[in-house]
């Protein structure tokens, strides 16, 4: 089998590729297996260059955020984890044309900038329409994947175009309107069990907000912030764990069916919020197939008394015993 550490290119570019690195202190529910290959990039072209470069020689890779809403197998992942740590954001007046006249500003930001730090960004400049996701864990690029909401409010509701490097290693100035946006879904997000393979990569994206009265902003965004505080829970967890059915709370179904603070191995469900699946130990204290066995008594529960399939809202990430 080829050993990829030996490559050097990488270095070049300021990159240095690991071995067996652990990844449960990387995900926001502190529970994975190691990757086979790691590496943390900073900035965008290095990102770029290391995909390339993976592709190149036949690596697969796989794209490590926040580590939020993702359920990392106990065995790992094989291949190279990209660790995003790609955070630059700036706001961005617009430059008036005889063609284009639109006096909204643009916040930008790199794939691997926090959720949260984009929204306060946001705010702090009075612009309005992120004040929602003050409180969203996780980086821009995958709330952009997964078209991350809270509040009655979307992604897919403010951004204007992202940066993605497209299967062919292409560069791609792509329109939200061409991303395939639906509930906590895009043509970006996978189905099934994310695995390293040579998919698309978001780069960078655009917003386009309103301005507006900075008191107002702040105060909304202080709202959503203190809501949050208030109704979810603060210990290691996977964030919401299933999507809302169609005219209903997952949550509440969850808690209707007598399920807040059942434990399975490290994990249980949140005396807090009951769609929360929490891991109170920390690193070390539970097992994927914790989770998963949690999960799998959760939806057999919520069927039976209420006749309502629950869905996943999580991405598996790694190889699973069955398809998830």
């Amino acid at each position: 089998m080829r050993n990829y550490i030996d490559f050097q290119i990488p270095e070049s570019f300021g990159v240095r590729i690991e071995q067996g690195r652990p990844l449960a202190p990387l995900t926001s529910i502190k529970i994975g297996g190691p990757a086979e290959y790691f590496a943390t990039v900073h900035r965008t072209n290095q990102l770029l260059k290391l995909v390339r470069w993976a592709r190149s020689v036949g690596l697969p890779y796989l794209i490590l955020g926040g580590g939020s809403n993702v359920l990392i197998s106990d065995t790992g992942v094989h291949g190279l984890v990209i660790h995003n740590r790609c955070r630059t954001i700036r706001v961005d007046e617009p430059v008036p044309s005889d063609f284009f006249v639109d006096a909204r500003p643009f916040v930008f930001a790199e794939s691997g900038a926090l959720t949260a730090g984009v929204a306060r960004t946001a705010v702090q400049a009075g612009l309005t329409g992120l004040e929602w996701a003050v409180s969203i864990p996780g980086t821009i690029g995958g709330a952009v994947v997964n078209n991350a909401g809270a509040h009655g409010s979307e992604i897919k509701d403010i951004l204007w175009n992202a940066l993605v490097l497209d299967q062919e290693g292409q560069v791609q100035d792509t329109r939200a309107s061409h991303l395939g946006f639906r509930y906590r879904r895009s043509i970006l997000k996978r189905s099934q069990a994310l695995q390293p393979g040579f998919d698309p990569v978001v780069l960078t994206v655009n917003f386009r907000l309103q301005r507006g009265d900075p008191v107002q902003i702040r105060e909304r965004a202080a709202h959503y912030l203190e809501h949050r505080r208030r109704t979810q829970p603060v210990e290691p967890s996977l964030g919401s764990t299933f999507a809302n059915p169609p005219g209903d709370f997952a949550g509440r179904l969850i808690e209707a069916a007598g399920l807040k603070g059942y434990r399975i191995g490290g994990v249980m469900v949140s005396p807090v919020h009951a769609n929360f699946i929490v891991n109170p130990g920390g690193v070390g204290a539970a097992r994927a197939e914790d989770v998963v066995r949690l999960m799998d008594h959760i939806r057999l529960n919520v069927l039976q008394q209420f006749g309502i399939e629950l869905e996943p809202e999580i991405q598996w990430v790694g190889k699973w015993s069955q398809v998830r």
